[in-house]
Order: C-alpha cells, then structure tokens, then sequence
C-alpha cells in the first residue's frame, strides 16, 4: 500500500524525468566560424568570441523564452 510520502515521490521523479526529456531535445547551437551573438569570426569549434557575447546570449535566449517568443 503506497502513502503520501510514495505518491509524493512519484510526481517529483515524473517532473525530473520530463525536464531532463525537454532539454534533451532543445537544439543546440552548431560552431560556423562566427560569434552566434555579434557574428564576428572566431575559431573553428567556438561559438562565441568572448564571454561578454556569451553572456549577453543567454540573457536574450532567456528573456525570449520568458516572452514565449522561442
């Protein structure tokens, strides 16, 4: 016979188990000799010229992702 503490188990792991699924499948970005910020070149295999376009980055992909708009 499962209690509370054992149902309460089971939605949490359910809940872990579907973020983990929802990053799995969000894309990735792909290195292509420019910054995916301010589109300067870099190196192969690097994505962005500096931390500062790092940084600014994820700032715009997560304001865009609290808008709904991605």
């Amino acid at each position: 016979m499962s209690d509370h503490a054992d149902n309460a188990d089971k939605r949490i792991y359910g809940a872990i188990a579907a973020g983990l699924a929802a990053a799995r499948r969000a894309p990735m970005l792909q290195p292509d000799c420019r910054c995916h910020f301010c589109e300067e070149a870099v190196a192969p295999g690097i994505l962005f010229c500096n931390s500062d376009c790092r940084d600014d980055f994820q700032r715009l992909m997560n304001s865009r992702v609290r808008a709904g708009t991605f």
